[in-house]
């Protein structure tokens, strides 16, 4: 009798905090700054992430495009640049803001509940950085596409006035041979399929060179990788619609070459 006695006490006092609870909530009697329509964790708004302006820029649009968003547009003025996006039912942005210690990033748009996770997938992502878990065994290769206003996050405008796309390439050799990154292994497949070469690095240069000042040290240079090294570089092509892309990695011993294919579309 005593077990049943005690396990009818703690349930009754079960729903009475239940109760509490629902009570509070009907009657506005919430404490904090969600009891005044504030946002969770406001400070995110002001802190400064020692990270560049560059990574400020991208974790912005990686934080967007986490949630589904399109990105819609990229405003670049001195220091301050507003990311954009949009999905079927919202649009929303976040506002990156480089100063001398880093960057600091406030999300708007789209109701509190929204501004929120935006700004706290912004935090999770520095956080996180580019690192990759488990710890790679073999060699790593990533791409990214960067086209439309969504290049403007890497150049200081959009490529395809200037009748290019531009391919980020990172190579990681996790492996145990000597491996070499040609950036002219590098080749996108379009939309049907289709293989196409890339620019080579002087004429993309000369084509980027009067938007991006830049341009020269953004580009993927031929590079022997060893153990525990990695490259990261921009390979450009003709502007229009691709699909993947593929890297072949040369055994700087015995000369053979592995190809390494990477999905635009995966994230």
């Amino acid at each position: 009798m005593m077990q049943r006695d005690t396990e009818r006490s703690r349930s009754r006092r079960a729903i009475c905090a239940a109760a509490a609870i629902v009570g509070m909530l009907s009657s506005g009697c919430l404490a904090g700054p969600l009891s005044q329509g504030n946002a969770a964790q406001p400070h995110l708004d002001t802190k400064v992430y020692s990270i560049s302006c560059e990574d400020g820029r991208r974790y912005a649009a990686k934080a967007l495009k986490a949630r589904n968003y399109r990105i819609t547009d990229v405003t670049r003025e001195g220091a301050q640049t507003v990311v954009s996006g949009k999905t079927e039912k919202v649009s929303s942005s976040i506002t990156v803001v480089c100063q001398a210690d880093g960057v600091t990033a406030e999300a708007s748009g789209g109701g509190r509940w929204v501004t929120d996770g935006l700004r706290f997938g912004f935090y999770q992502l520095v956080e996180a950085g580019d690192r990759i878990w488990p710890p790679p065994t073999g060699p790593v290769v990533k791409m990214e596409l960067w086209s439309g206003p969504e290049a403007k996050i890497e150049f200081p405008s959009e490529l395809e006035p200037l009748g290019v796309v531009a391919v980020k390439v990172r190579v990681i050799n996790a492996g145990e041979r000597s491996l070499r990154v040609d950036p002219r292994r590098v080749q996108v497949l379009n939309e049907s399929g289709g293989k196409v070469p890339p620019i080579v690095g002087a004429q993309a240069e000369r084509k980027l060179a009067g938007v991006d000042p830049d341009i020269k040290s953004k580009l993927l240079q031929p590079i022997t990788l060893k153990h525990g090294e990695s490259t990261v570089g921009f390979v450009f092509f003709p502007a229009g619609a691709y699909t993947s892309g593929s890297l072949a990695l040369i055994d700087d011993k015995t000369g053979e070459a592995d190809d390494y294919d990477v999905s635009f579309a995966a994230p």
